[in-house]
């Protein structure tokens, strides 16, 4: 099977088993349309869920108490591909993007994608990683990004633009 991360449990929630997730979608509202998550290769049906504010609060068949439930922090929440969300065109899931050569108009691969984070704000930040192993972040901005290439795990920026926003750790 195919599958796309779409959460990361924080911590167990009260004492009945229920988890608190943070959502890695647009909207924790996604979840209401699922039925099943996988754990580990281990599907779980969903027995209860809420949404409050950036957070979603699930209870999982089989996750009966605390113990059990803090048990799964920390552990990514994954769906089948088929149960997806249909993208918009210029929409990508972060799964797909994580491995994707970062690559200039003149063919120079600058790094590889290894995290996509998502504040909030106007802009995703992309984390890659350059062949001697340093980091950078870049902003997604239409603007900086000239092409994406799913197939192809090629995401195309422009250089000049790219290096005036991007920050290197040290």
């Amino acid at each position: 099977m195919d599958y796309i991360t779409v959460g990361e449990i924080l911590k167990a929630q009260g004492i009945a088993g229920e988890v608190k997730v943070k959502p890695f979608t647009q909207s924790g509202e996604r979840f209401k349309k699922l039925r099943v998550l996988y754990i580990d290769n281990r599907p779980y049906k969903i027995m209860g869920l809420r949404v409050e504010r950036d957070c979603v609060y699930i209870k999982l068949q089989g996750v009966d108490d605390r113990n059990a439930a803090e048990a799964l922090r920390g552990k990514h929440l994954l769906i089948d591909r088929v149960n997806a969300v249909d993208l918009d065109e210029g929409e990508y899931f972060i799964a797909d993007l994580i491995g994707c050569e970062v690559v200039c108009e003149k063919g120079e691969v600058m790094g590889t994608i290894t995290d996509v984070s998502q504040y909030g704000g106007s802009a995703d930040v992309i984390t890659a990683r350059n062949s001697a192993g340093k980091e950078f972040r870049f902003p997604f901005l239409n603007r900086l990004v000239s092409n994406v290439d799913i197939a192809e795990k090629k995401f195309n920026v422009i250089k000049k633009l790219l290096d005036e926003v991007c920050v290197y750790d040290d």
